[in-house]
Formats: structure tokens, sequence, C-alpha cells
């Protein structure tokens, strides 16, 4: 009987939050593979262009966070702690476009040839 008091309804208002983020998900995710399995001909090209060109920017962009280091010959460090802090961002930018374009092109595997 506390319990519901102390409470005020938030408790009931986050556990229907949890279920409307999970439809919500699940939607989304339906239609991201509904759109990838009808994918083909020249728009699946155009899809795989623009993960090739994400990575490479994402590329570009860790080489050019971590130039520093490796003009100081520390050619295997591993996360952004040893980057110079102007550095850092562009490492982690370069990370999530690598991501991005992984999941694109893993995406584009549910395609049909």
């Amino acid at each position: 009987m506390d319990y519901q008091r102390q409470s005020n309804g938030w408790l009931t208002f986050h556990e229907h939050w949890c279920f409307l983020v999970a439809a919500l998900i699940a939607l989304l995710t339906s239609q991201v593979i509904a759109f990838f399995t009808r994918l083909t001909g020249t728009p699946w090209i155009w899809c795989y262009a623009l993960g090739l060109a994400v990575a490479a920017v994402g590329v570009a962009l860790i080489f050019y966070a971590k130039l520093p280091l490796y003009r100081q010959l520390r050619f295997f460090t591993f996360g952004s702690r040893a980057l110079p802090e102007g550095r850092r961002s562009f490492y982690r930018w370069g990370y999530y476009c690598v991501s991005f374009a992984i999941a694109l092109l893993v995406c584009l595997l549910l395609s049909r040839p």
C-alpha cells in the first residue's frame, strides 16, 4: 500500500512507455527488413555505393584523428585516450560512420539476387 503511494503513477507510466518503445522498434525493424528484401537493380547499387562511400569517409576520419600518433610511431593504440583532445571527436565520428556503413552493407545481404 505504501509502495503505491510512493510511486505516484510513474512506475505504471514507465511500464507502458517501455511497451510502446518496444512496439515502435518492432515496427521500424519490420519496415527496414521489408525495404531491403525488395531492393534490387539500380537502387541496390546506389545503397551499396553509399555504404562504401560512408565507410571511406569513416576510415579517413579515423586516419586523420590518429595521424599525430602515427607521427610518433605509435601504430597500435586502441580507443581515444591516447589521442589529442581536439582529434577525439574525429575518431568517434569515424567509428560512427564505419558502424553505419557496416550495418547498411549487412542489410544489403537481405536483398534477393
